[in-house]
């Protein structure tokens, strides 16, 4: 009968494991760029999802600001925001679960922009062009990554009113990634999840053992 019972009590405390692992991690945005943008989840090494895909032009997301929200895939430790240029003064700024992304760490690719099929500057320009997953993943394993540039006088940073965001060159597109802990979203660890569950495993053999 105890045999059964931890074994019942094994069973349902992975249940519960696995149900609490397999709820997606919310994130609270708002964001403004010029021109177009888009986000994704991943880890530090690979991007996994497409979040969100921006459909309105520069003013019309300042006129439009809100909080957006999506979800990070339990497996995803990393954002990433595709800011793509469609001419002028390329940059974007926001807040991510209300931390301004100019105050948190964060690191920008090189320019992905040949890689994006279809990518036209009209397009990017009207804030309607969207970026393919594929073509996405495809660029992130054959960027470089560097230094993000700060800015606070580009006229959409000034106008989107967060103050400070980041400039890239014109007619360009760039992938900027995030760590998800840097705004404050504790991401769940499969790996802790598995060891714990394996460590009740082990706890029903050994009273097997005592037992037999």
């Amino acid at each position: 009968m105890k045999q059964k019972s931890i074994i019942s009590a094994v069973a349902l405390s992975l249940g519960l494991l696995t149900a609490g692992a397999a709820n997606a991690v919310p994130f609270n945005i708002s964001i403004v760029a010029d021109n177009d943008f888009a986000i994704f989840g991943g880890t530090s090494t690979s991007i996994n999802d497409v979040l969100y895909q921006n459909g309105v032009v520069w003013n019309s997301q300042i006129s439009q600001l809100s909080t957006l929200t999506f979800n990070l895939a339990p497996t995803d430790t990393t954002f990433y925001v595709l800011a793509m240029g469609g001419g002028g003064q390329e940059n974007i700024s926001g807040k991510v679960n209300g931390v301004n992304i100019s105050g948190i760490p964060v690191s920008m690719s090189g320019d992905i922009r040949s890689f994006l099929s279809g990518y036209d500057l009209n397009a990017v320009t009207n804030g309607t062009y969207n970026a393919n997953l594929a073509d996405v993943q495809y660029a992130f394993a054959h960027t470089t990554w560097g230094a993000a540039t700060a800015n606070t006088s580009d006229i959409v940073i000034s106008s989107a009113g967060f103050g400070s965001g980041y400039h890239f060159d014109d007619s360009t597109a760039h992938l900027f990634r995030f760590d998800a802990i840097s705004v404050g979203v504790q991401v769940p660890e499969p790996a802790g999840i598995a060891l714990l569950g394996l460590g009740l495993v082990g706890l029903v053999a050994a009273r097997r053992r005592k037992t037999a």
